[in-house]
């Protein structure tokens, strides 16, 4: 993925001093400062193509002084134009519709309250040098511009939305010989060329050639040289897009868009249960519960009728804590409950075991019986046996 906000490369122009001399004199001076790459661009001129931004702010502060010291020669260091205005752009905003009546120090005390730092405000004027609703706002970095534009301005109860600086991606074309990349100021041709046919000495103003086809100058096909139809352009603009999307703030990432389901495709989607299979192993759950419970019930009264038989031959007197009972029957349940996922009502239970008539169930606590008393109960046995 592309990375935003990169470093811009720095211009170097010098009256005579080689790459390999550069390259020295950075190592040497600045060994602190990392480049990726050192590019002649043309004769006398080199890009420096910075790591990080402490090593663009080094070179752009220092290296002028280094180089002119060490070579006794002028030096000029600057970013490309075309990114500078990119890197301007990305700290302007604009306000539309605000009242003639506030004035650029009410802005501009506003912005200072609010925490923004702003280098210029400007309210912008038409032809006739009369007063717009519309104020440009030049902060001091893209971050206070990109805040304020998600923001917008708050005076007092009014509110104005903002909108940051648009790019302009359309390329330079001289009007000399209409090829991209620069203007007729500094263009290098002898002679005029047509726009429309493409042919020397005429404009096409007075251009010979009205009644035919018109040819570009640059790609030769069916139409003017300033068509933004033309490949040509189309190239050009693409580039200076790709530098604009490169060093803009509010440059967005492209996203991939999602993707289209077929909501009534059900292989897209895993199958659900069904409200039927649920009641049916909720049913099932219920049932095991209560033939566990019985059968449980079933062992322990017939342990208690064993029980109650061995105590009657030996004359035992047993007494059972139905409390105790109470208590151990509805842990044993719930223990039960928890381990199938089902919660069975308290008070069920209890009002299943409140008939004292019923055999008591699982969990039977009883009474213990001291062995001093088995001891005195079975000599009186004897006794009685032996009378």
């Amino acid at each position: 993925m592309k990375q935003r906000f990169e470093i811009a490369p720095l211009i170097v122009e010098s009256e005579n001093l080689t790459k390999v001399q550069l390259n020295k004199l950075i190592k040497d001076h600045l060994p602190e400062v990392k480049i990726s790459n050192i590019q002649q661009s043309r004769q006398k001129s080199f890009t420096l193509y910075s790591i990080d931004v402490k090593s663009f702010n080094c070179l752009l502060n220092d290296l002028t002084a280094i180089i002119q010291t060490n070579t006794n020669q002028q030096v000029v260091i600057y970013i490309p134009k075309s990114i500078q205005r990119i890197l301007d752009n990305n700290k302007e905003a604009y306000v539309k519709q605000i009242d003639l009546e506030i004035t650029e120090d009410e802005i501009k005390q506003v912005l200072e309250e609010q925490g923004y730092k702003a280098e210029k405000i400007t309210r912008l004027v038409n032809k006739d040098n009369e007063p717009l609703k519309t104020i440009k706002i030049t902060f001091i970095n893209a971050y206070n511009r990109d805040l304020f534009v998600k923001l917008g301005l708050q005076i007092d109860s009014m509110h104005f939305s903002a909108e940051p600086a648009k790019y302009n991606n359309k390329p330079a074309q001289c009007f000399k010989c209409f090829k991209f990349g620069h203007i007729a100021k500094y263009c290098k041709a002898e002679k005029q060329i047509c726009s429309r046919c493409a042919e020397e000495n005429h404009t096409h103003i007075n251009c010979p050639n009205l009644q035919g086809s018109p040819v570009c100058r640059n790609c030769k096909g069916g139409h003017t040289a300033t068509s933004t139809e033309c490949s040509k352009y189309k190239e050009f603009q693409q580039k200076i897009q790709k530098t604009i999307d490169q060093y803009s703030s509010t440059s967005k990432v492209a996203r991939t868009p999602a993707p289209n389901n077929n909501w009534n495709n059900l292989e897209e989607f895993p199958q659900l249960k069904s409200i039927d299979n649920i009641n049916l192993i909720e049913k099932i759950t219920e049932q095991i519960i209560s033939a566990v419970e019985q059968a449980t019930q079933r062992i322990f009264e017939t342990l208690n009728k064993k029980f109650q038989t061995l105590a009657n031959k030996l004359g035992f007197d047993i007494e059972i804590d139905a409390e105790a009972e109470l208590e151990e029957t509805v842990r044993i349940k719930n223990n039960i409950n928890k381990n199938l996922g089902q919660t069975s009502p308290r008070n069920e239970l209890y009002e299943t075991n409140n008939n004292q008539n019923e055999t008591p169930g699982i969990g039977i606590k009883r009474k213990d019986i001291s062995p001093n008393i088995l001891s005195q109960k079975s000599k009186n046995l004897n006794t009685n046996q032996s009378l």
